[in-house]
């Protein structure tokens, strides 16, 4: 059953969660930093924590966390005197790197004997069921 399934990949996802575990960030935060990085000069907080769907507490925590990590630096808003912008220091930017190659090469090796066919419609179903579900549980 689907519900079975789902329930054992997440299982999954808590084994590999704490597998990939950085000495001093707490696990989740490849999302947090993805989530920085992905922007052009800097993302404010609340976009952050939008984009990681997080409320903006947990999000301020992670990022504090981050940041005495050494990670990520809050520097001023050019375009608001009164705001900050967050961005990834040249060892988050590497943290970042790493953790990415470590998941790659994870999903690599659970791939490699499937075909490009396989993975095109996987990663096709995955992003549509991931879309849906998300609509379903935001009505």
């Amino acid at each position: 059953m689907l519900r079975d399934d789902l329930y054992e990949l997440m299982k999954v996802l808590r084994v590999l969660k704490h597998r990939r575990r950085h000495p001093v960030l707490p696990s989740g935060t490849v999302g947090l930093l993805q989530a920085i990085d992905r922007s052009d000069g800097g993302r404010h907080l609340k976009e952050v924590a939008a984009r990681c769907a997080l409320d903006q507490s947990t999000t301020s925590r992670a990022v504090s966390a981050a940041s005495q990590a050494g990670l990520v630096r809050r520097v001023p808003d050019p375009h608001d005197g009164r705001a900050t912008l967050l961005e990834l220091t040249p060892a988050g930017r590497q943290t970042l790197a790493d953790a990415v190659a470590w998941y790659d090469d994870l999903l690599a090796g659970a791939l490699r004997d499937w075909s490009p066919e396989d993975l095109e419609h996987f990663s096709g179903y995955l992003r549509r069921f991931a879309n849906d579900l998300h609509l379903e549980a935001t009505r």
